[in-house]
């Protein structure tokens, strides 16, 4: 009898274990509803990240060379020292140069002795010769009359004719004479002034000064050292100004066609991560720029006097360029909306554990937010995360 009673409890609790264990697995799993997010009113943009270098403006950067030859005497700037345009950096030996200005000028004075002489005995002798020439006509004259009425013989009229066309011969002469001596003169005194002129001009090419303002980045010769010219300028020192930088940014061909001159951006560098830095897009260079397999193309954008004064040349920029904006537009997380079946939906909660699945409409996708065009209504409360039964975590 006990045995008997113990087999049917038995059979008893085996069979609620079976019905329970049947109901636990053949219940209908229910929806876990994890985060959720208003639909509401507000602003929103869209915006491509990518990366960019800060570079000095086109001549901010002015390598100062050297055009004479010669042993640099002077240097006076180091590198992060700060220099004001027309200032004198650096001094070449200009001796050599100086000894043949000296005797140039003095050349040029014996040339003008020597225009001041031809002007002043050319002129006379040329008076004489007139006078002369005058005189001989005159007896020539008189001798043609004079043999009419047989006063004089045919010997006189004829020396007086040989002493005029002599005599006239003569003048010309000196004319001729005076005229080639004074362009001798002058050519040889315009030709020397010249060569001052010339001389004067590469003596200054040993005193170096600076071109802009700006800060000293690079002296690549020192006091002692010899400067020697050929084909291409030496480098001495090269100024920076440090006011006058843009940034370049690298787009990719992917995003380029969002990207246009006049869009707002903004940026950060790694050494200010909390300051944000505000910007224009001012070029769209053409010329593509291959890096590791990748083509970029360059969007320039000007940096204003007030930021470069925390920004220096070379420093990686992360930058934000909006590409769209919109103002009072319905949004909502960018988590809420869904993509299945290659279509875009959302999950409207309509109770505690109860979603409708809904198809979106979506306009503008920010960093954020989303803006919905058809599909939810202000004040509606979605899905940003839940688990599904079939589909698992969404």
């Amino acid at each position: 009898m006990k045995k008997l009673l113990f087999l049917m409890v038995s059979i008893g609790i085996l069979a609620g274990g079976g019905y329970y264990g049947y109901k636990k697995y053949t219940a209908k799993p229910e929806i876990e509803i994890l985060e959720t997010a208003r639909v509401e009113i507000g602003d929103i943009r869209a915006v491509l990240v990518e990366t960019g270098i800060i570079k000095p403006q086109v001549g901010a950067q002015v390598k100062i060379g050297a055009r004479a030859t010669g042993e640099i005497t002077e240097m006076r700037v180091k590198v992060g020292e700060p220099v004001k345009k027309g200032e004198l950096i650096a001094l070449i030996d200009d001796r050599e140069l100086v000894k043949a200005i000296e005797q140039t000028r003095a050349s040029i004075e014996s040339a003008r002795q020597n225009l001041v002489q031809v002007g002043a005995t050319f002129p006379d002798r040329i008076r004489e010769a007139k006078a002369n020439h005058e005189y001989n006509r005159l007896k020539y004259e008189r001798e043609k009359e004079l043999i009419k009425y047989e006063y004089t013989n045919q010997d006189s009229v004829d020396l007086a004719k040989s002493q005029f066309e002599a005599g006239k011969a003569n003048l010309e002469r000196l004319q001729n004479e005076y005229d080639t001596q004074m362009k001798i003169a002058q050519a040889d005194l315009k030709a020397l002034e010249a060569q001052l002129k010339q001389q004067q001009i590469r003596l200054g090419y040993t005193k170096i000064y600076a071109p802009i303002n700006g800060v000293v980045s690079e002296v690549t010769a020192q006091e002692g050292e010899t400067v020697v010219t050929g084909l291409q300028v030496a480098n001495l020192v090269t100024v920076l100004d440090p006011t006058l930088l843009e940034m370049w940014i690298y787009v990719d061909e992917t995003d380029i066609g969002s990207v246009r001159i006049g869009q707002s951006l903004e940026y950060y560098v790694d050494t200010y991560p909390n300051k944000m830095f505000q910007g224009i897009i001012d070029k769209v260079y053409p010329q593509p720029v291959v890096k590791d397999n990748i083509t970029y193309y360059l969007a320039i954008v000007n940096v204003s006097v007030d930021d470069a004064a925390f920004l220096k040349p070379e420093m990686t920029s992360y930058v934000r360029v909006v590409t769209d904006e919109k103002r009072g537009v319905l949004v909502v997380p960018n988590a809420a909306v869904k993509f299945e079946e290659g279509r875009q939906i959302g999950y409207k909660v309509i109770g505690p554990k109860k979603v409708e699945k809904v198809g979106l409409t979506t306009g503008i996708r920010g960093e954020e937010k989303t803006e919905i065009l058809s599909g939810l209504s202000v004040g509606n409360e979605v899905a940003t995360k839940l688990i599904l039964p079939l589909s698992g975590k969404s």
